[in-house]
């Protein structure tokens, strides 16, 4: 080991000695550096070295490189004032070959860390490394199945290197390996439109060609400074000064040329498409990336390909809600980035191509797949038209909402689709609250609460959310009446509210219970009631953990609203039906105990006294003896807690938990 480190170090020497030469490092720093790289050059020599070992190693190999480059920077600058050059040296390139080997023992020690193979090549290609090849074959050989890794060679080769061919090779090579990856398709797609693109920038840096309408406004010379990137050279091909493209033979390319490289170009991502929908054909999502890919691009040709994704989804998925509903408000997002119609008749056409969205997209859809749930996002493109305060779903909302002058007949429409899905029997529970929530919106309370009536005495008469929607509307409605609610009204609603709440679940009707309790808090009688249909409920162990949660709320509502000892009956009466749940003796204890914190000598022997109860029924809770026991020590009563201490462990069939609880307790 001993032999190998130092051989290592020896073949330093010349770079040590240059360093020092050039005035970079000192003596002492030098001998700084021998001292760090012998201690990590043995570390890595181990027979097991970690993985921390040769990062550490390469982090301090780059914060060493950062330095000299900076020192390189000030000598560099003293020499020019001097009229002098920095002449080359051994140290500009040592350094980066090190960590790039440590970086390779380090890699073929963890082939399987991904995340490495990452690291290497992205030092590789900051360092402009032509070793940057070797390491993407390398790590894709040991990682053929990884996407993002095909993406990322690929990226180098068509980015930095400059060289169309290998990346398509690569991309290629890629979707054999993993046929079934969609952001592979993707990005493959994504760049030959990016090489189309760069071609058509080299036929108007050839002069070939006038620059699109969509930079009419624009001079030649400013437009190439803004697409730079555009004119990036491709496959060993260079810019002249005048940025005109030439071959490596100096002979300029033809139009022909251009445009024919141009077409393939097209073909060939044309092609992309097909076989990608043939690789993955049950995906609707992987076909709206493709689109949504064209929108972030500047394509000649964008709506013949959009118009072509466009036509294989309604021909795979025309029994799709989510497909039509996404085409519908594509017109939408295609209309706002000036993609349907020109800028000069953008205003005249808008309410022409909104009505053509709902009255034909959407009718064909209803038409195709006449469900609820096609109603549903019909029913909420038109709210979210109405309403753009709530409306999250489409970018262009705002903008088209200013161009609607007839906003009232959207709400007709709307109207009539709620009519139309209950006739056809394709309405659901979302769609008749909706349809009731709207009626309400628009202030006609009548017809909502009439609505509501029919919907909960019919097919939806089970459904929580629209009783609890009736039961409001019809408190709404007898307020209405007078500014002191009737006897009658308050009968009929309390019948009402027995009604649904008997005839359903505790877990279903949480809210409605909370709803009766809250409503009739101020009438004694009435509430009175609710607390007896409440005992039933429990009594016939119904209720479960919801009927004892409810049981909570009906207590902390008596302490409310009718104090202390109305409080106490009321939990009283309901502890003697059967089986009450230890979570309603827990909030009883917890109110007791408030009581007693501020010196009320009757709870704490109420409280005592619910300890004792509920520990009849769970005696092997351990949780619960070990309050009890707290709460004593709490109150200065020692005696009294050891003696709850032993009941438990008499109690317990395992009191060795209890025991080094208790002990805990009082250290």
């Amino acid at each position: 080991m001993a032999d190998v480190v130092q051989y290592r170090l020896e073949r330093m020497i010349p770079e040590l000695d240059d360093l020092e030469k050039r005035g970079l490092f000192s003596k002492p720093e030098i001998r700084e550096i021998v001292k760090k790289r012998r201690d990590f050059e043995y570390r890595l020599k181990r027979p097991h070295p970690i993985k921390e070992d040769y990062l550490r190693y390469i982090e301090y190999e780059k914060q060493l490189e950062a330095l000299r480059k900076l020192r390189k920077k000030e000598i560099v600058r003293r020499l020019k004032e001097n009229n002098r050059k920095w002449p080359f040296s051994l140290c500009d390139k040592t350094s980066i070959g090190r960590i790039q080997y440590i970086y390779g023992k380090l890699v073929s020690k963890y082939k399987g860390d991904l995340n490495l193979w990452f690291q290497y090549a992205e030092y590789c290609r900051e360092q402009e490394s032509r070793h940057t090849r070797q390491v993407l074959g390398e790590a894709l050989s040991f990682h053929p199945n990884v996407p993002g890794l095909w993406i990322y060679a690929a990226a180098w080769e068509f980015e930095h290197n400059l060289n169309a061919s290998a990346a398509r090779a690569l991309m290629l090579s890629g979707i054999r390996a993993c046929p079934k990856s969609e952001i592979l398709w993707i990005e493959y797609f994504r760049m030959e439109l990016t090489f189309v693109n760069k071609l058509r920038a080299r036929k108007i840096a050839l002069g070939l060609d006038k620059i699109s309408s969509l930079h009419e406004e624009e001079d030649d010379k400013t437009w190439r400074e803004e697409n730079s990137d555009l004119f990036m050279p491709l496959n060993g091909e260079k810019l002249d000064d005048e940025g005109t493209v030439e071959n490596e033979n100096n002979e300029l390319e033809t139009n022909a040329d251009v445009i024919a490289i141009r077409e393939l170009g097209y073909k060939m991502a044309y092609a992309i498409l097909n076989k990608a929908i043939d690789a993955i054909p049950s995906s609707l999502r992987f076909r709206q990336l493709f689109v949504e890919m064209l929108d972030s691009l500047e394509v000649e040709k964008a709506t013949i390909l959009e118009d072509e994704i466009c036509r294989t989804m309604l021909n795979d998925f025309s029994n799709d809600e989510c497909c039509w509903d996404w085409l519908a408000r594509r017109h939408l997002t295609k209309l706002q980035r000036g993609k349907q119609i020109g800028k000069e008749k953008a205003v005249a056409g808008l309410n022409k191509t909104i009505q053509h969205v709902y009255l034909q997209v959407y009718e064909d859809a209803l038409k195709s797949v006449p469900s609820a749930k096609m109603y549903g996002y019909y029913a909420k493109f038109l709210q979210d038209l109405i309403d753009l305060d709530k409306s999250e779903s489409v970018d262009g909302l705002h903008f088209i909402r200013k161009f609607v002058s007839n906003i009232e007949e959207v709400m007709t429409n709307l109207l009539k689709l709620y009519e139309r899905a209950a006739c056809s029997g394709c309405s659901n529970e979302d769609l008749a609250e909706q349809h009731v929530s709207f009626l309400l919106k628009v202030g006609d309370v009548d017809a909502a609460r009439k609505l509501a009536t029919k919907f909960c005495t019919g097919e939806f008469s089970k459904v929580v959310k629209l009783w609890a929607l009736r039961m409001s509307l019809e408190i709404k409605s007898a307020m209405m009446k007078s500014e002191t609610m009737s006897k009658a009204d308050l009968h009929y609603l309390f019948e009402l509210f027995k009604k649904t709440l008997m005839g359903m679940p505790v877990s279903d009707a949480r809210d409605l219970w909370d709803m009766a309790m809250e409503f009739f808090s101020s009438q004694r009688d009435y509430f009175d009631r609710i607390l007896d249909m409440l005992g039933q409920v429990i009594s016939v162990g119904s209720g479960g953990r919801e009927g004892a949660t409810l049981a909570c709320t009906a207590l902390d509502w008596v302490l409310q609203n009718r104090g202390v000892q109305c409080a106490r009956e009321m939990y009283n009466r309901l502890l003697a039906l059967p089986g009450p749940s230890l979570d309603f003796y827990k909030h009883c204890i917890t109110f007791e105990s408030q009581l007693a914190a501020v010196g009320c000598k009757e709870a704490a022997q109420n409280m005592c006294t619910l300890y004792d109860s509920a520990l009849k029924l769970y005696d092997q809770n351990i949780e619960l003896w070990l309050d009890y026991c707290t709460e004593e020590l709490k109150a200065g009563r020692s005696n009294a807690a050891s003696s709850v201490y032993w009941r438990a462990r008499k109690t317990l069939k395992d009191s060795s938990a209890f025991i080094e609880a208790f002990q805990s307790l009082q250290t």
